[in-house]
C-alpha cells in the first residue's frame, strides 16, 4: 500500500490536516471526558430500545456531531472527485458549501419534527425520534473518522470502491434505523398516520432531494 497521500491538493493539504487533526482531538477528549459515550453510542444504535444517553443537548453530542459533518463531508468530497465532479475549483469553498447543506437538513429535520410533535401533540415522542437519529450521526461520525483517516493519507488499492462501499453501508444503516424506529414507535402506540407523515417529510424528502442534486451534478 502506497502511503503517499491521494487527497492532495497544494493549497488545501494543511487546512485538511488540520480538520482530521481536530476530529482526533475531539474524538480524545470525548473519550476522557465522557468514557462511556463511545459504548452507549454503540449500544443504542443496535439494540431494540430508545437512546437514553442523547436526549439532550451537551459538549459530547456537539463534538461527535462536528466530527460526523467533517469526515463525511470530506469522504464525499473524495468520491465526488474520482468521478470528476467539482462543485467549485477551490476545495475549501467546496467543503464549506457541502458542510453548510448537512448542517442545514440536519437543523430542518429537527426544527420539522418539533414543530410536528406540536402540531399532533406528540411532543414526546418527537424527542424520542430526534434522539435516534442524533444517536445514529454520533455512530456514523466514530465510524467515519478512521475512514477518512485512511482514504486521505493512504491509496487504497481501488479507492472508488471502496468509498462506494462505505456509502452503500451507510445507506444499508440509515434502512436500518428507519425500520427499528418504525417498529418502536408503533410499539409505543404512535399513531401510524402520525409516523407515516414523520418518515415521508423527514426520511424520504432529504433523501429525494439528495439523489436530485447528485444527478444534477452528473448531469444525469
Amino acid at each position: 500500500m502506497n502511503l503517499s497521500p491521494n487527497f492532495r491538493f497544494p493549497s488545501t493539504e494543511h487546512w485538511i490536516t488540520a480538520l482530521l487533526f481536530l476530529c482526533i482531538l475531539l474524538f480524545a477528549w470525548v473519550k476522557t471526558a465522557y468514557p462511556k459515550k463511545v459504548s452507549l453510542v454503540f449500544s443504542e444504535v443496535f439494540t431494540a430500545t430508545l437512546p437514553q444517553d442523547d436526549s439532550g443537548i451537551n459538549l459530547a453530542s456537539i463534538a461527535m456531531f462536528v466530527i460526523f459533518i467533517c469526515t463525511s463531508v470530506l469522504l464525499g468530497m473524495n468520491l465526488m472527485h474520482l468521478n470528476k465532479v467539482y462543485l467549485y475549483t477551490n476545495a475549501a469553498e467546496e467543503f464549506a458549501s457541502l458542510a453548510l447543506f448537512l448542517f442545514v437538513i440536519y437543523i430542518g429535520k429537527t426544527l420539522l419534527i418539533l414543530f410536528l410533535g406540536f402540531v399532533f401533540e406528540q411532543q414526546e415522542r418527537a424527542w424520542e425520534y430526534l434522539s435516534e437519529i442524533y444517536a445514529f450521526a454520533h455512530f456514523l461520525g466514530i465510524v467515519l473518522l478512521p475512514a477518512a483517516l485512511l482514504v486521505t493519507y493512504t491509496t487504497p488499492i481501488n479507492s472508488r470502491m471502496a468509498l462506494e462501499a462505505v456509502f452503500i453501508g451507510i445507506a444499508l444503516l440509515f434502512v436500518y434505523r428507519t425500520i427499528k424506529m418504525f417498529i418502536l414507535m408503533t410499539n409505543k402506540g404512535l399513531s401510524m398516520m402520525y409516523l407515516f407523515l414523520y418518515i415521508c417529510a423527514l426520511e424520504i424528502l432529504p433523501f429525494a432531494l439528495i439523489v436530485k442534486y447528485a444527478k444534477m451534478s452528473l448531469g444525469i
